[in-house]
């Protein structure tokens, strides 16, 4: 196979624009939201369907906190002694 192509310079110049406006409409003193956790469960039905369940769970942090560590409750992390 070739090597991959750069992108056409018209969807560079798109990505560029977009970050700016995304940077524009954000708001810096808003809180920052943190994902603590991710469950997904699949239940197969008889019928063919299939049902998929997402539990997200986030954290609201105060603006000038550091995000939390990845490890998650019940994991071996770092700890303050």
């Amino acid at each position: 196979m070739g090597a991959p192509e750069d992108p056409p310079l018209a969807r560079s110049i798109g990505a560029f624009f977009g970050h700016i406006i995304d940077a524009v409409r954000t708001d810096p003193n808003a809180p920052a939201k943190a994902e603590v956790r991710r469950e997904t469960t699949e239940e197969h039905r008889p019928d063919g369907v299939t049902l998929r369940r997402t539990v997200i769970e986030e954290v609201v942090l105060p603006p000038g906190t550091p995000p939390p560590d990845k490890t998650g409750p019940g994991t071996a992390g770092p700890t303050d002694a």
